[in-house]
C-alpha cells in the first residue's frame, strides 16, 4: 500500500485533538487507491470521539495529498466497475461525517481531486500559505468528482463558485494557491507555513472556545442560487473547448440538482448543520454519473492523455546524468541571438528562470534598443498581473543588449532566434564559436531547418542542438530537443537538464523537417489551403474540425502564427515532400500582399482573400471532399497519415510522445488524448494505414468481454 494512515494525539489550549496523517511510499504522493481508502475509513472508525474534542487530517511535506490512484481506474471494464470506485470512496468518507466531534483539515500543501474531497468533507479547513495546486481536475479527466465533491462545495461556496472550481477551472488547469483557496471561500483561514501544524492546531482550538474570528467565514451556504445559469457556463466553455463534452454536461446537471432541491440552509453552527443532514444529495446520481463516465471515450483518452504527459515528464528529467554531461554547474551567463519575438521572450525566460545574465546581441543598435523596450513592456505587463516590483527589478537587470558578438564568449549557453534561413542560421553559428569555449553548448530555436545542415560548417558540430520553444514562449511547456547524426550525449543531456531548470517539458525527437508539431501542423495547413484553393467553401473547411476540439481552426491558427512564416516552413516541407506539403498559391499572394491572413471579423473569408482565392486557377491532382463530413475526414487523414510516417522514420519512439507533443506544444485537448485517439475513433487512422494507433480500452471505452 502506498499510503499509510496514522493517528495520533495532540493538545492546545486544553483541547485533545486527534491528527490523522496520510504518509505515502518514500518518493510518492498520497494516492487514494482502494486500500488506502479502507485504511482511512479503519483509522477514523477506531477513533474514541469522546477522548477527543476534534479530529483533524493533514498530509506529509508539502503536499496534503494527490486523488484517486488512475492507474486503478484503467482496468474497469464497465460502468458497474466505475461505479463501485466512486461508492468506495463515499463509504471511506463516511466514516468522516459520522464523527461527533468537529473536523479539520490542516491542508500543508497540494490538494487535488479525492484528497481535497476529503478536505472538503470537513467542517473546517486551514490552508499553509505556502500551498499551491488547489483544485478538482476531475472534469478535465473526463469525469466528475466522484466522492461527494459538488455537494461539498455547494454547501460551502454555492452552486454558481462551485462550477468555478470544478468546471472552468478544472478544464484550464487553473487550480488554487492558498490566497486563492481562502478568497474562493475553500479554506477558512491562510497560516503560515512554518510550523503549520502547531499552528493549525491552535487555531482550531480557539475556534473550539468560540474565540476563532475569521475574516471571510461564513456560516455553511446550503440555499439555492436563483441567478444560476448551467447555459452560461456551458456557453463559457465553449468558446475555449468547442465540441461535446459530457464530464462538463454531468458535472452542470448534478450541480442543477442540488441548486433545485437543495438542504435547509444552516444552523448556525457548520458542525451542526452538516452532522444533521442524512447525507450527501447528490450520492446516488454522483456514483452512477461516475460510472457512466469512466466507461466513456472521453474519459479513456483523458487518462491517456495524462499519462502520456507525465512519462513525458518523466522522460525529459533523465535520473542519471551521464558524467560527461555539461550543465552540471549553474549557468552563469546565457547569450541570445536575434532580437524579434521570440529571441525577447527566450531571454526573458532565461534570466527569470535561471537567474543568470542573459545578453542579447543583433545587427543594429536601433534594433537592440526596440528589442530592450519590447522586454521592458512585456515585464510591465508581468508586474499588473503580480509580479512584484524587486522581481520585474531583479529580471530586468540581468538583460542586456549590443551588436559585438564578442560579448557572448563568456556564455555556457548560447540560443539562436533569428529568421528561418539556412544561410543566416550558418553565419550566427560561425560568428559564435569563433567567440565561445568549446563546452559552450549551442541551441537553435528553427522551427523546421535540419540541426545538421545548420552545423556543416561547425568545428565541433556535436555541441549543436535544436532547442524548440512554442509561442507564447512563458506559457506553453513544450520543448523539442533536436539531435542530428553528430549530436553528442552529453549535449543531449545538457539540453535536457535545461529544459528541466528552465520548467519546460523536453521531448527529444529526430532531425526531420519540421520535427513534430511544426509538421503536423503543416501537413493540416497544406490539406487545408489546398481545398481553399480548389474552390471549395472555406467556412465550411476552416471549421470542419471545430466539433473535435481543437484549439483554433486552422486559418485562425495561421494567422497568430503569421503567413510570411507559415509560407516559409510549408517551402521548407515542400523541399523534402513536396506531394504532402504543398505550397500554396493564395498563401503567396497573401504574404506578397502583406495581409495579415485569410479571415475577416466575422470569421469568413476577408474581401482581400476571397479576391485572392477567386483569382487563382488551381486543379488538384486528387480528388477533393466537399460536404462537411467528408471535409473532415479527409483532414484527419492527412494528420492520420503523417502521424504513421513520423513513427515509421523514428522521428519519436511512440504514438503517445506524439499526443504528448501535440497537448503541451499546440494545445490540443486532453479530452481526446491529445491526436492519436482521436484518429483512432474518427476512422482516420485505419483509413491512412489498414490499423489503428491504439488498442481498444488504451485511450478508448473498453470493449465489452
Amino acid at each position: 500500500m502506498n499510503t499509510r494512515v496514522v493517528v495520533s494525539p495532540h493538545e492546545s489550549a486544553g483541547h485533545r485533538i486527534a491528527v490523522v496523517t496520510f504518509v505515502p511510499a518514500p518518493g510518492n504522493l498520497v494516492t487514494w487507491t482502494a486500500d488506502a481508502l479502507r485504511a482511512l475509513a479503519t483509522a477514523v472508525r477506531k477513533i474514541d470521539s469522546s477522548q477527543f474534542d476534534a479530529v483533524a487530517f493533514v498530509g506529509t511535506g508539502t503536499a496534503f495529498g494527490a486523488g484517486a490512484d488512475l492507474r486503478g481506474f484503467q482496468p474497469a471494464r464497465s460502468a458497474a466497475d466505475g461505479e463501485q470506485l466512486a461508492r468506495d470512496g463515499y463509504l471511506a468518507f463516511a466514516a468522516i461525517s459520522a464523527l461527533a466531534v468537529p473536523t479539520f483539515a490542516f491542508i500543508n500543501g497540494a490538494a487535488v481531486g479525492g484528497a481535497l474531497e476529503l478536505a472538503l468533507r470537513c467542517d473546517y479547513r486551514t490552508v499553509s500559505a505556502s500551498a499551491r495546486n488547489i483544485g478538482l481536475p476531475e472534469v478535465r479527466l473526463g469525469l466528475v468528482p466522484g466522492w461527494g465533491g459538488l455537494t461539498s462545495l455547494c454547501e460551502l461556496v454555492g452552486v454558481t463558485t462551485a462550477a468555478d472550481v470544478a468546471i472552468t477551472r478544472s478544464l484550464a488547469g487553473r487550480h488554487a494557491s492558498a490566497r486563492d483557496a481562502h478568497r474562493l471561500g475553500l479554506a477558512d483561514v491562510v497560516l503560515a507555513h512554518d510550523d503549520f501544524l502547531v499552528s493549525s492546531v491552535a487555531w482550531a482550538a480557539a475556534l473550539l472556545d468560540n474565540s476563532a474570528r475569521v475574516a471571510g467565514m461564513t456560516d455553511i451556504a446550503a440555499t439555492a442560487d436563483l441567478s444560476w445559469s448551467p447555459a452560461a457556463v456551458r456557453a463559457g466553455v465553449a468558446k475555449r473547448i468547442p465540441g461535446t463534452l459530457p464530464a462538463v454536461d454531468t458535472a452542470l446537471a448534478l450541480l442543477s440538482t442540488w441548486n433545485d432541491q437543495n438542504p435547509a440552509p444552516g444552523t448556525g453552527d457548520r458542525t451542526t448543520a452538516r452532522k444533521a443532514r442524512a447525507g450527501d444529495s447528490l450520492e446516488a446520481d454522483t456514483i452512477t454519473a461516475f460510472g457512466t463516465l469512466l466507461h466513456s471515450d472521453e474519459c479513456r483518452a483523458s487518462i491517456y492523455a495524462f499519462f502520456a504527459v507525465q512519462a513525458a515528464r518523466k522522460r525529459s528529467r533523465p535520473a542519471k546524468p551521464r558524467p560527461e554531461a555539461a550543465l552540471e554547474t549553474p549557468i552563469t551567463q546565457v547569450g541570445v541571438v536575434g532580437g524579434g519575438l521570440m529571441a525577447t521572450q527566450l531571454a526573458l525566460l532565461f534570466a527569470e528562470r535561471l537567474d543568470a545574465p542573459t545578453h542579447l546581441i543583433d545587427l543594429s543598435a536601433d534594433r537592440v534598443n526596440l528589442a530592450l523596450e519590447r522586454i521592458s513592456s512585456q515585464l510591465d505587463r508581468s508586474e499588473k498581473r503580480g509580479m512584484s516590483a524587486p522581481e520585474r527589478e531583479r529580471v530586468a537587470t540581468l538583460i542586456t543588449g549590443s551588436t559585438d558578438a564578442n560579448d557572448h564568449s563568456p556564455c555556457e549557453v548560447v540560443i539562436e532566434a533569428v529568421f528561418e534561413d539556412l544561410a543566416v542560421k550558418r553565419q550566427v553559428w560561425a560568428s559564435v564559436e569563433n567567440v565561445v569555449s568549446d563546452t559552450a553548448v549551442l541551441l537553435t530555436n528553427t522551427s523546421s531547418l535540419s540541426i545538421e545542415d545548420q552545423g556543416a560548417d561547425l568545428r565541433r558540430p556535436e555541441r549543436l542542438i535544436g532547442f524548440h520553444f512554442f509561442n507564447p514562449v512563458a506559457v506553453l511547456p513544450l520543448v523539442e530537443i533536436v539531435r542530428s547524426p553528430h549530436t553528442s550525449p552529453a549535449a543531449v543531456d545538457a539540453a535536457f537538464a535545461l529544459a528541466g531548470a528552465l520548467g519546460k517539458t523536453a521531448v527529444l525527437v529526430k532531425d526531420s523537417p519540421g520535427f513534430v508539431v511544426n509538421r503536423l501542423l503543416t501537413r493540416l495547413f497544406s490539406d487545408t489551403l489546398e481545398l481553399v484553393d480548389a474552390g471549395t467553401d472555406a467556412h465550411a473547411v476552416d471549421n470542419a474540425l471545430v466539433n473535435d476540439g481543437l484549439p483554433m481552426s486552422a486559418l485562425t491558427l495561421l494567422a497568430y502564427i503569421g503567413p510570411a512564416v507559415q509560407l516559409h516552413i510549408l517551402e521548407t516541407m515542400n523541399a523534402s515532400a513536396n506531394e504532402r506539403f504543398r505550397v500554396s498559391p493564395s498563401l503567396r499572394r497573401i504574404v506578397e500582399n502583406k495581409l495579415t491572413g485569410y479571415l475577416g471579423d466575422d470569421g469568413r473569408l476577408s474581401a482581400e482573400a476571397t479576391a485572392i482565392v477567386d483569382d487563382i486557377d488551381y486543379v488538384s491532382t486528387r480528388m477533393l471532399p466537399s460536404t462537411p463530413e467528408s471535409i473532415r475526414t479527409f483532414l484527419l487523414s492527412g494528420l492520420a497519415d503523417e502521424a504513421w510516417r513520423m513513427l515509421a522514420e523514428g522521428t519519436v519512439e511512440s504514438a503517445d510522445e506524439i499526443d504528448a507533443c501535440m497537448i503541451l506544444g499546440a494545445n490540443y485537448p486532453q479530452h481526446t488524448g491529445g491526436l492519436t485517439p482521436l484518429l483512432d475513433r474518427s476512422g482516420a487512422s485505419r483509413a491512412a494505414n489498414g490499423v489503428t494507433f491504439h488498442s481498444p480500452g488504451v485511450a478508448s471505452a473498453p470493449v465489452p468481454a
